[in-house]
């Protein structure tokens, strides 16, 4: 259980941080935000059921994927602050954290 809200803990940080390729900063945002949610639905599935190594296996591989994304996002806006500006909000209003 601990080795599983590591991963996706790791993964939730680099949903929030991060975001996608392509659209914009409104759909990198978007994208991450989607992230989230799949990430958090992931979790609690985990949680309902530690014993299930499916969800582990699952969770481990969507981490890598989360990790991969956030590193590609970090690299495209790490010198533009309004991008992150309007990223943070964007992702503050994202369904799955309210």
């Amino acid at each position: 259980m601990k080795k599983l809200m590591t991963i996706l803990g790791a993964f939730l940080f680099a949903s929030v941080v991060l975001t996608s390729c392509g659209g914009g900063v409104e759909a990198d945002a978007e994208k991450t935000c989607e992230m989230m949610c799949e990430g958090m639905d992931l979790m609690e599935k985990a949680m309902e059921d530690p014993t299930n190594t499916e969800f582990l296996k699952e969770a481990t591989e969507y981490s890598k994927e989360a990790q991969k994304f956030g590193k590609e996002m970090e690299d495209k806006y790490k010198d533009d602050e309004d991008a992150k500006k309007k990223m943070k909000k964007i992702i503050e209003d994202c369904p799955c954290l309210k």
